[in-house]
């Protein structure tokens, strides 16, 4: 009687994206550089992605971008893909990169690991019949499905390379099929424009044009790609102009429903701000974290962990009954007689119940015109709060709502600012981020004195 054999089922165990990422985070000071740190949701997908980018290092070369098991497999490609099936193109293996990094287009700042301009060059889909078997044995054929590249490719593993064993080199090949082109191997390197912002490198070295659409994350406006702030002019006024359609806009969605409370977004202490592009640095005040809702002329104030204060603040209040629907990020502050913030006279003001001359400083927009803001970029964010604050508050004769100014200069410079006027420090705060409520590495605080 023949025996019945079955064959025992493999598991593959994945590994959590956290130990996979320890080295990609080992290389790099995310208070310097703007790459992501893994921490930005990603949409969930039925397909595989994958990410080409362009990379203008020591050496321009490509980095592809696998997406499997929560990270992107990576490689980096010498000399970049080519159609040609006779042409074996060097592919290098780097650690694994967090999903965020797929929406990354910008530049490392000299001295930071990987220094350099940053491109999506092209980006779509990938299948393959056993990723995890092909990369274990060092043969992983897939097809790409994506805006340059399409049909089927190989990786196939080196067996001696010339860096002894510290670094595992592939060989990257195209399969003869009806996306192969003989004899024109650098053909397709010609479309030299990113797939996600259509800019050039020089462009996105300079901070031109509009940031990547997001193919990884969430939706979101895109985030900007310019450099230095001015309330007046440049990406300021752009971005004022930008909310005026964006709130105009917003009246026209579909109504939603206003929280009673949103979870405050909370800072990460680091001795020094970052010193890369992509943040803006705000003046840290010595106060009370407020935020302030108004529904149909309701005024509410609370605080970070949701108390109602707003019986405290009465003239705040009041002035605040001017403003339309909203929820805003701020704090409440006295000032001395210098203009500056008074931490001991804000609670001698509470205790004596005289706080007519407290100062809201608002500092973000998280609910307006019946539309929810903390999706939107920060920058967007700032730029449609200052335009609702100019529109609506009319008298400053009790109480007052300020809003506040950002800084892209160098984050050292601002500190240095803040520190010599004996203000207590900064905030330091991605440009281009959405508002979470949770402690993130979005926001940055550096103070002037250690244990003020």
């Amino acid at each position: 009687m023949a025996r019945k054999i079955t064959k025992k089922k493999t598991t593959i165990k994945k590994k959590p994206a956290k130990k996979q990422l320890a080295k990609y985070r080992a290389k790099r000071d995310f208070e310097v550089t703007a790459e992501p740190a893994g921490t930005t949701a990603v949409k969930a997908s039925k397909r595989r992605r994958f990410v080409i980018q362009k990379h203008d290092a020591t050496r321009l070369h490509y980095d592809l971008r696998l997406e499997l098991d929560g990270v992107f497999k990576s490689w980096a490609v010498t000399r970049g893909p080519s159609l040609d099936p006779a042409d074996k193109r060097l592919a290098v293996e780097v650690e694994d990169h967090p999903l965020d990094y797929g929406d990354f287009e910008g530049t490392i700042p000299k001295g930071q690991y990987g220094g350099g301009t940053v491109m999506i060059w092209d980006r779509g889909y990938w299948t393959s019949d056993d990723p995890e078997r092909g990369l274990k044995k060092g043969d992983l054929k897939f097809t790409l499905d994506g805006d340059k590249l399409r049909g089927e490719w190989v990786l196939v593993r080196m067996r001696h390379d010339r860096t002894g064993g510290k670094r595992t080199n592939w060989l990257l090949i195209k399969h003869r099929d009806d996306a192969a082109r003989d004899g024109k191997a650098n053909d397709i390197l010609e479309q030299k424009d990113s797939v996600a912002s259509g800019r050039s490198m020089d462009a996105i070295a300079a901070g031109r044009g509009k940031g990547p659409k997001p193919f990884m994350t969430a939706k979101r406006a895109r985030a900007p790609a310019s450099a230095e702030w001015d309330s007046n002019k440049g990406i300021a006024a752009k971005a004022r102009t930008s909310a005026k359609r964006s709130l105009a806009k917003a009246k026209t969605m579909k109504a939603e429903v206003m929280p009673e409370f949103i979870g405050p977004q909370l800072c990460t202490a680091r001795e020094r701000p970052p010193s890369g592009t992509g943040w803006g640095h705000e003046i840290k005040f010595d106060g009370y974290r407020i935020q302030l809702r108004v529904s149909d002329g309701e005024v509410s104030l609370r605080t970070r962990k949701g108390l109602d204060w707003t019986a405290k603040f009465p003239a705040i209040a009041v002035t605040a009954k001017e403003l339309p629907d909203c929820i805003i990020d701020g704090e409440v502050v006295a000032l001395d007689g210098k203009g500056a913030p008074d931490f001991a006279g804000l609670q001698a003001a509470l205790s004596d119940d005289d706080t007519d001359q407290l100062i809201f400083f608002a500092f973000d927009l998280l609910f307006a015109a019946g539309h929810d803001w903390r999706d939107q970029p920060l920058t967007d964010r700032k730029a449609a709060l200052a335009e609702l604050l100019e529109n609506s508050i009319k008298s400053t004769a009790r109480g007052d709502i300020r809003y506040v100014e950002h800084f892209e200069t160098g984050g050292d410079a601002v500190l240095r600012s803040a520190c010599r006027m004996s203000l207590e420090g900064i905030i330091s705060k991605r440009l281009d981020a959405p508002y979470r409520s949770e402690r993130t590495m979005d926001w940055i605080k550096s103070k002037c004195r250690a244990g003020h």
